[in-house]
């Protein structure tokens, strides 16, 4: 029988970076920092320069946000977020990050031992230095359950926008001074904005139905999408990506006949068009429960996108397998199966398994005129297990799965993942998620890799 999926969607490596850690001497909490993390944020400015983050579990099995850095094609050690220790927060996490020419920021969430509410925070990264965390929301707001910066979009050194919820909201960083928060009232009561910008004080924000937009420094009154209750019910955006002041493509899911569905939509000129299925998915969607990971364009109507899709299996609630799909000119291809998953032997299939293929995209990214990568992970029952992959876009077309160069030596019990990827117009690219050894000593480490010119480089284990 093959090994069901560990959980849904993105929250499989951070639920399993959170797992308690073996009982260890006082005198050893250090040396367990990394044995059990994730990383699952990365972003690369053009010039290269790459920040991560993530969380870890220390001995006392207290959740605690890190950042790390890399310069001149080395990764450094991965330091708590300055400030979160002396909060002494019960968790922690960062959950996006942003770079842009000059530095880099991260964003995420603390949740104070006190109060059962989280509070959205933000780090700056100049020159390799993170700075002391700023709570970007006041006392009283940060208070309510379920606040964090999901969302993070730098368009220059530090000119940033970041997003979050639950209330949807939206707070930018000017000339390195971050503003106070924008929430957007009953629309955004339940919801969790993400954001995406073309230029200081010109970005875009989708959260549920809803697409708002900011036009020098001003945000404007939320609109619902354009069709997308012709679609169906529950729909829910889930990422946003622009490439120029007007020009902008979401996506997300909704709730069909046909189950879980999967769509996109695109703005054009400043005015956002109806939103559409993505075409074929619904034939690969055979067990109706679809997922869109991503969406990023390098260009206006150049996007990529990609998820997964629900397939019969041996196992109760079914499986779920990759997909990617590609926009060209303003025209959406048909959603496919990941490329080059090696594909299972009929013996080790069973007979209603049409592909005998599990897995997810992630994390999808494309950099302005240049290519996309998509990762995650994916098992077959030939691999009873989960490894994580990155897939290239270039020029059109997809390249073949690849699975991280050297993780397999270190990944012993076979569940590894990819959360997240980001590219660069220089053609570089950068990853990162985590990793599970069988050795207690080792756990589950999170892990970094790069990619230049369309050669992915050996995994990087994250220290320290």
């Amino acid at each position: 029988m093959r090994r069901s999926l560990i959980v849904a969607a993105v929250t499989a490596a951070p639920i399993l970076a959170s797992a308690v850690l073996p009982a260890t001497a006082n005198s050893a909490v250090r040396a367990s920092l990394g044995s059990h993390a994730v990383v699952t944020a990365v972003s690369c400015a053009p010039g290269g320069v790459c920040a991560a983050g993530g969380n870890y579990v220390d001995a006392s099995s207290r959740e605690h946000a890190f950042v790390l850095t890399e310069r001149n094609g080395r990764w450094g050690a991965a330091i708590e977020v300055p400030g979160l220790a002396a909060l002494s927060p019960k968790y922690a996490s960062i959950s996006s990050v942003s770079c842009a020419v000059g530095g880099c920021v991260a964003g995420g969430f603390y949740q104070s031992q006190a109060a059962g509410g989280s509070h959205a925070f933000v780090t700056s990264e100049t020159n390799g230095r993170w700075s002391r965390l700023t709570r970007i929301l006041t006392a009283g707001k940060s208070s309510r359950a379920g606040t964090d910066v999901s969302s993070l979009s730098c368009s220059g050194r530090r000119n940033c926008t970041a997003g979050g919820g639950r209330p949807a909201f939206v707070v930018s960083e000017v000339n390195g001074r971050w503003g106070r928060a924008h929430e957007f009232g009953a629309e955004g009561r339940f919801g969790t904005a993400t954001v995406s910008c073309a230029s200081a004080g010109n970005c875009s924000a989708g959260w549920n139905t809803f697409v708002v937009s900011e036009r020098n420094g001003r945000w404007g009154k939320p609109i619902v999408l354009p069709g997308i209750s012709a679609l169906g019910t529950g729909a829910g955006i889930t990422s946003l990506s622009c490439t120029a002041p007007g020009n902008c493509a979401v996506g997300g899911t909704y709730r069909s006949r046909s189950g879980t569905e999967v769509f996109v939509a695109r703005k054009r000129h400043g005015r956002w068009r109806k939103a559409i299925e993505i075409p074929g998915f619904t034939a690969l969607n055979k067990a109706r429960g679809g997922e869109l990971a991503g969406v990023s364009c390098i260009s206006a109507g150049n996007c990529v996108a990609g998820g997964s899709y629900a397939v019969p299996a041996d196992f109760a609630g079914g499986a779920f397998a990759p997909f990617v799909a590609s926009e060209r000119n303003g025209r959406w291809g048909k959603a496919i199966e990941v490329p080059g998953i090696p594909p299972a032997t009929a013996t080790l299939c069973e007979p209603d398994t049409a592909s005998c293929v599990s897995g997810q995209v992630l994390s999808v990214s494309c950099a302005p005129g240049g290519i996309c990568a998509a990762g995650g992970s994916y098992d077959t029952p030939a691999i009873s297990g989960w490894v994580a992959f990155v897939v290239t876009y270039k020029d059109g077309h997809w390249t073949k799965v690849t699975q991280i160069p050297g993780l397999a030596a270190l990944d012993t019990a076979k569940v590894s993942g990819v959360n997240s990827v980001s590219c660069t117009p220089t053609g570089k690219c950068a990853a990162g998620g985590s990793y599970l050894s069988t050795s207690p000593q080792v756990g589950r480490p999170a892990f970094v890799v790069d990619e230049n010119n369309g050669t992915w480089d050996q995994a990087h284990t994250v220290s320290f």
